[in-house]
């Protein structure tokens, strides 16, 4: 009886959205506005509304004035998620598997693996045209740059992209001595950057600019806004660094108890849960210098300051969307592509300072500043979870995820597993789409969230159905609550273990030898899930971070080869030239 009550309201809610206009197909109903804010390297606590530091009142009302998802799992990397974002079709099959700067030479192009979306999948703005939508993208793009691959090209209308992986906040320049050079597109021409150019500013100011250029007002939109923020160099405004300095000067160890008990309090995490331990390779607070000290406090506080900075700038583009009337039919969804970023940038110092950046620490994360969070504060931004960006541990995975319009839940919040691909059919739920892939395109494999966002007791995955993923050789399998996982080095074992994850989100307590038959058959359904989508095995001893600096120290050479040219020329000529010398005043 229970369940046939349960049943009834599920139904009632769903017509509700559909008679709001949402979830329909017929073409004469008013579709919603769909707007897609993607942040860079965002641990899931980052925004204040998920218990975090930085000031984010603009996406903290969008979250308490909508929906909170508290389970949400991206991919590892940048690329792979916005691939499956925007498509809702697994890394694989769109033809991001991995990173191409984190590809051995002879893995390159091979199928799935060309780094680029391949012709198999279409994404949200190509489906969205199909009922009339204005499409546009601003930001951070990573899917290809070359005539067939830019936006324009990928069903998006009008577009102002990042090419590249990365690159500076304030300058046309890249961040890696192999990634030297930001390309810059607008309308799928090569750009430059505007004199008062800052990533987070300019992103808004080009979608408002497309909105009052745009000559079909009457249609709906759909605005995709790829910020640059966290994503290293971190980089922001001066004024706002100053006020966070002292909320981190007490060092990651705190920061990390701190957002582990916020978790516990928040209802995110079990109140039994319990922290995992620190990697053994990490510094201990206690042991550095203040000098050192003083530099890493500066980082995180200038990433807090790069946050409140695109959260202001999200707020121009609300407060223009209601001069417009046009908020009250806009759905708004907030999320992350990955964990935090914790890669060591110090090896690249050396080439930061000869290509202008600076590490002054009283110009406080402003232009030319060569800002990185660091393995150990990435490390306290991903508690209560373990490991963060490059691995499949749930610090790398598990992302913020807000959705929030006028017709949908108010001031909710939900644990329910969800993942990156779920995203796209969802919005096509809402515009009245199938949430199907088009005859001849690889499949959409993720599924809609609508029904659970309308009750919160229908789970959008069934308890026999699992979900796979692979990147740069580091695993994971979900069902029904449970994980198998398989980090790759320096910081995994390469070995997979399992997670009771309702109970165990920390993944401290492996329970793979007490739950061996439930072990094995999550283990052989991802082998056949690695089948179906054709993953590659990386070769023995690949590390996706070890990949991305030998291509570093590649191009370091390479673009020194001259110089050293030049300079054993020097030496060469000043040899002969002293033993010519010697031999004429012999003679």
């Amino acid at each position: 009886m229970q369940h046939y009550f349960r049943f009834i309201f599920a139904t009632v809610t769903f017509i509700g959205l559909c008679s709001a206009g949402y979830a329909q197909s017929d073409s004469t109903q008013v579709k919603p506005n769909i707007v897609l804010i993607l942040v860079d390297d965002s641990g899931l606590m980052d925004f204040g509304a998920y218990g975090g530091e930085a000031k984010t009142p603009n996406i903290d009302l969008l979250a308490n004035e909508g929906m909170m998802f508290t389970n949400m799992h991206a991919s590892p990397v940048c690329a792979p998620s916005r691939a499956m974002l925007l498509t809702g079709t697994d890394n694989h099959l769109t033809g991001v598997a991995n990173l191409p700067e984190m590809l051995p030479k002879e893995y390159q192009g091979l199928p799935g693996y060309g780094g680029v979306l391949n012709d198999k999948v279409q994404t949200i703005a190509t489906r969205l045209k199909e009922v009339n939508y204005s499409t546009y993208v601003s930001g951070k793009w990573h899917l290809g740059h070359d005539e067939n691959t830019l936006p324009t090209s990928r069903g998006f209308d009008r577009s102002f992209i990042l090419g590249a992986s990365g690159g500076d906040n304030y300058e046309a320049k890249g961040y890696l001595p192999m990634k030297a050079t930001a390309q810059w597109y607008a309308d799928g021409s090569p750009v430059d950057l505007p004199d008062d150019f800052y990533s987070s500013k300019t992103y808004i100011d080009k979608t408002i600019s497309f909105h009052q250029e745009e000559q079909n007002k009457d249609q709906p939109f759909f605005s995709y806004i790829a910020f640059q923020a966290i994503h290293a160099p971190i980089q922001a405004p001066i004024e706002l660094v100053e006020k966070y300095k002292s909320i981190y000067e007490q060092g990651w160890d705190q920061m990390r108890e701190d957002r582990f008990e916020k978790a516990k309090l928040l209802d995110f995490i079990p109140e039994k849960a319990v922290l995992n331990d620190d990697y053994y390779a990490f510094k201990k607070w206690d042991e550095l210098s203040q000098k050192e000290k003083d530099a890493y406090i500066n980082d995180m506080s200038v990433t807090a300051a790069m946050l409140e900075a695109m959260d202001f700038h999200i707020g121009r583009y609300i407060n223009y969307l209601k001069e417009e009337n046009l908020f009250k039919n806009t759905i708004f969804i907030v999320t992350s592509d990955n964990g935090p970023d914790g890669a060591d940038y110090s090896a690249n110092m050396i080439w930061a300072k000869m290509y202008g950046y600076h590490r002054d620490l009283y110009n406080n994360g402003d232009k030319g500043y060569y800002g990185t969070l660091g393995p150990e504060f990435a490390n306290a931004v991903a508690s209560p979870f373990s490991y963060f960006k490059y691995y499949t541990g749930e610090g790398g995975l598990r992302v913020p995820f807000i959705i929030s319009g006028e017709h949908l839940p108010r001031k909710a919040q939900s644990k329910e597993f969800c993942f990156f691909t779920d995203i796209a059919p969802t919005i096509y739920d809402l515009v009245g789409l199938s949430t199907s892939a088009n005859e001849g395109y690889a499949p959409i494999t993720g599924k809609s969230m609508l029904p659970h966002i309308g009750d919160k007791s229908l789970s959008i995955y069934a308890p026999n159905e699992g979900i796979g993923l692979e990147v740069a050789n580091s695993s994971a399998y979900f069902l029904n609550g449970y994980k198998i996982v398989k980090n790759n080095i320096p910081m995994g074992d390469n070995s997979w273990h399992m997670y009771d994850l309702t109970k165990d989100p920390g993944e401290v307590n492996d329970i793979a030898l007490t739950n061996a038959v439930l072990f094995q058959k999550m283990l052989s359904e991802y082998q056949t899930y690695e089948k179906e989508v054709g993953v590659i095995k990386m070769p023995k001893g690949y590390s996706a971070q070890g990949e991305v600096g030998k291509k570093s120290i590649v191009t370091l050479l390479k673009s020194a080869a001259p110089y050293l040219l030049l300079f054993l020329l020097v030496i060469f000529g000043f040899i002969y030239w002293r033993k010519h010398k010697k031999s004429i005043i012999a003679s």
